[in-house]
């Protein structure tokens, strides 16, 4: 059947266009793991404590994963957790495989275990970009949310590690909390003096262990509204001077790069524009730690597993246009804005306390409808 006959014109978009032309992912998320050994108040996905770390890939299963992605040459993809470095030598493993294709290679940590030897041994594997958690400008405020003693200065040591050792890109991202939101400016100051080149905020996520918590955590709407103002002012008082050295605002150490981009985010932003505008092309693909191809993280429903068939088997058979199935489509419908997520609704999963939706694309012929001319993105 084509697709004119289901009531989709075969040039009815510019994505639909570019879906027949992708090759794979433009980029991709990997929870190379799910165990942490943080247990932090606002973890989305309980990492250390979620369904999903008692069937992780083994380390042979990762490393057929990455050879296979390697083929489809990605533009980027990132290590995510769980926190990635308990699994470092395979993180090094997989950098070189997917470095050695061209792909951008990133990771996110808490930084906890990150030291000179490894940021070295990383960098020489092909990673070239990092995210260090640093929820506040003091050990007090951090350690609160990530109830680890020591860990503010864990963390900070370890942005000054990978400046050190050469990474290109060392980021921060910042999650809002009731007693840290108005330490955004001076956490952003003690950034921008470790030459740090993002610093990214969104909401917090009213999922996992951030919804159990939620009472002690969560921002008033009016502490949130100060919250984007100061991320506004930020962005025009902290602008870098590109025919200097210094930053005009804040008088940093002369010599040092204070470009850095400020970014607030909106974790629900995906769920309106992928069922809708881009239905037919998305060019992000996720990974869950046991295989499962994620439709979003914060959605219950999975729609593959790179134990059944290979992620680009997943590809050519559609997994770009995931976001036409209509359960996707209903379940993202509930989701628009961050209390939302948090929802019991009768008959649907806790995502990251039950089981998903488990469907597969192939197996279960959700894209079947496709002509032999458009099911691939090759």
């Amino acid at each position: 059947m084509g697709l004119t006959e289901i009531g989709i014109p075969e040039e009815s978009s510019v994505p639909m266009k570019h879906a027949r032309i992708l090759r794979g992912p433009y980029q991709m998320s990997f929870d190379i793991t799910n165990k942490c050994n943080f247990r932090c108040l606002h973890c989305y996905n309980r990492s250390g404590e979620n369904p999903v770390i008692e069937r992780e890939l083994t380390d042979e299963e990762v490393l057929e994963f990455a050879n296979d992605l390697a083929r489809l040459k990605l533009f980027n993809f990132c290590f995510c957790g769980g926190e990635p470095f308990l699994r470092f030598e395979l993180m090094c493993e997989v950098g070189k495989i997917l470095s050695s294709s061209g792909s951008i290679v990133s990771f996110v940590t808490n930084g906890s275990l990150v030291t000179e030897e490894k940021a070295k041994k990383l960098l020489a594997s092909g990673v070239t970009r990092g995210q260090v958690s640093l929820d506040g400008d003091n050990p007090v405020s951090y350690e609160r949310l990530r109830r680890v003693k020591g860990s503010f200065e864990k963390a900070v040591n370890a942005i000054k590690i990978l400046k050190e050792v050469g990474f290109k890109e060392v980021d921060v991202a910042f999650c809002p909390t009731a007693w840290n939101i108005d330490e955004v400016e001076s956490t952003f100051l003690l950034c921008k003096e470790l030459g740090v080149t993002g610093f990214r905020v969104q909401p917090l996520m009213l999922l996992g262990r951030g919804k159990e918590h939620a009472k002690e955590i969560l921002p008033t709407p009016l502490q949130y509204r100060e919250l984007v103002k100061t991320i506004n002012f930020m962005k025009e008082k902290y602008l870098f001077d590109e025919s200097s050295t210094t930053c005009a605002a804040c008088s940093l150490t002369p010599g040092v790069a204070h470009n850095m981009n400020i970014e607030w985010g909106d974790p629900v932003d995906h769920l309106i524009r992928f069922p809708t505008i881009v239905e037919h092309c998305t060019t992000f693909a996720g990974v869950k730690a046991d295989g499962s191809l994620q439709v979003s993280p914060y959605l219950p429903i999975t729609v593959g597993n790179i134990r059944r068939h290979k992620f680009s088997e997943y590809w050519e058979n559609g997994l770009a246009r995931m976001w036409e199935i209509p359960k996707i489509k209903e379940l993202a419908r509930r989701i628009v804005s961050v209390e939302d997520m948090g929802r019991n609704d009768e008959g649907i999963p806790t995502v990251w306390f039950d089981e998903d939706i488990a469907v597969d694309i192939i197996d279960d012929n959700l894209l079947g409808w496709l002509d032999e001319g458009s099911k691939t993105c090759v």
